[in-house]
């Protein structure tokens, strides 16, 4: 987990459908394990008020135009993948944080929340990634991710360091007054470290959430 050894800067690619801005709703559907170390992972990537209470803020995709994010539809046309803006989903969610990130750069990002204070500020390092582009049933990712924060102890401080992995699915889907929607399902887990190594086989703790992404405006089909 300590070694920063850079892996390929080639990010999640999404469907270029999803470009631009969304309302994304979050909800916790269950944890297991250490409740403490999943509220603890959940706050450190971007997790705000309470662990049981609904989340939502904007997000956003972007196109960076490059040739590595080439995709082929279902088609069978050649497209663009959108990136997610990790960056402004952390300004989001968090309402307000400053942020480092660069989409071109995408597995470091670095924030620190305007309220200040122990665990108000980290580094999210994806130091693993794994990509399943998308198809017909959906497309997903799993990426684990090192979290540096700081923390104050017996009048000092000092850094802690966190693995977690960060597994989500996605699919299309429509309401049923006809809005197209994407779902999600995201699977975080946390481990113990000890001396920079991750005991990845057995996680401390699971925690489950539903995701929910709908556009800011009606995008029903035009009915004549």
């Amino acid at each position: 987990m300590l070694s920063d050894q850079p892996i390929a800067n080639i990010d999640v690619l999404y469907p270029p459908s999803l470009n631009g801005s969304w309302v994304c709703e979050r909800r916790v559907a269950g944890v297991e394990g250490d409740v403490g170390q999943a509220q603890g992972a959940w706050k450190l990537l971007g997790g705000t008020g309470d662990l049981q209470s609904t989340e939502r803020y904007q997000v956003r995709f972007i196109d960076l135009r490059r040739a590595s994010d080439a995709m082929t539809g279902l088609d069978g046309q050649r497209y663009y993948g959108d990136v997610f803006d990790r960056g402004f989903e952390i300004e989001s969610r968090t309402g307000g944080a400053t942020v480092r990130w660069d989409a071109r750069a995408p597995n470091l990002l670095q924030y620190a929340r305007t309220s200040g204070g122990p665990g108000s500020a980290a580094e999210l390092k994806v130091v693993q990634r794994n990509v399943e582009l998308p198809n017909e049933k959906g497309w997903g990712s799993n990426e684990l991710i090192r979290v540096t924060t700081t923390t104050s102890a017996f009048g000092s401080s000092f850094d802690v360091t966190y693995a977690t992995r960060v597994q989500r699915r996605w699919r299309r889907a429509t309401t049923e007054e006809g809005d197209r929607v994407v779902e999600g399902l995201e699977i975080m887990k946390t481990y113990r470290v000890l001396d920079g190594v991750a005991g990845v086989e057995m996680p401390t703790s699971t925690l489950k959430s539903t995701i929910r992404l709908t556009r800011p405006y009606e995008t029903r089909p035009t009915r004549r």
